[in-house]
């Protein structure tokens, strides 16, 4: 990312805002380091407001800095559409400032949009799952009786029940097979659609620092649990 002049480049509505105790002037310092900028000419009466853009994807990112009433501290918002630059400068930001913690309010919705119809998929593949198994577990069991209906007359000596059980259970056995590979395709689309939600909770967290980050973490994994 390079800056750019304030003012020519749209700055994001998304993007993560947080408290910190931090003075502007360490904010600026950080941002020199991580963007090679003179960002302390950016500073002007305490404040921070730094533009620039990804120069591999043109995209406008934001970094803004107002210290509060007291001095002993200031709302740091890094406005951004990409989460994952999002975290990434939060990560950056709380080890270049030492900091352990840091708890930020995030504000992505667009992909947001996205996520809800992730779960709505993951909604309707675990529906189909369900379906499937139980067509399977009837077929199956209508399979059994077959075998033993089969059985049966065989014992009896009647070959043309026996043939007709037979050819019924070849019969089924092409149903369960076409079934299971239903089931297993939609196994396969719903493994691919946990890993995206997986990697949102991931990307959610990094959000974050330390410990608010690990209770991103562990809450999101306990509504998956819950079916929440």
């Amino acid at each position: 990312h390079v800056p750019v002049k304030r003012g020519s480049a749209r700055a994001p509505a998304a993007g993560v805002s947080c408290s910190v105790a931090a003075r502007a002037d360490a904010v600026a310092g950080w941002l020199q380091r991580a963007f090679a900028s003179d960002a302390r000419e950016l500073l002007e009466h305490t404040e921070l407001d730094a533009q620039l853009v990804s120069l591999r994807s043109m995209q406008p990112l934001a970094v803004r800095f107002a210290p509060d009433a007291k001095g002993g501290g200031g709302v740091l918002r890094v406005l951004t559409d990409d989460m994952d630059l999002a975290g990434e400068i939060v990560q950056d930001f709380c080890a270049a400032l030492g900091l352990s913690e840091l708890e930020t309010i995030a504000e992505f919705p667009e992909a947001m949009r996205t996520f809800r119809s992730t779960l709505q998929r993951v909604d309707e593949f675990n529906a189909v799952r369900v379906q499937l198994t139980a067509e399977m577990a009837d077929t199956s069991s209508h399979a059994k009786m077959l075998v033993i209906k089969a059985e049966d007359s065989r014992i009896l000596g009647d070959m043309d029940e026996m043939r007709a059980a037979y050819s019924q259970l070849r019969t089924l056995n092409a149903e369960l097979i076409g079934e299971y590979n239903k089931r297993a395709n939609n196994h396969e689309q719903l493994l691919a659609a946990l890993k995206d939600v997986n990697h949102m909770i991931q990307k959610a967290a990094r959000l974050r620092f330390g410990p608010p980050k690990q209770r991103v973490v562990s809450s999101c994994r306990a509504a998956i649990k819950s079916n929440n």
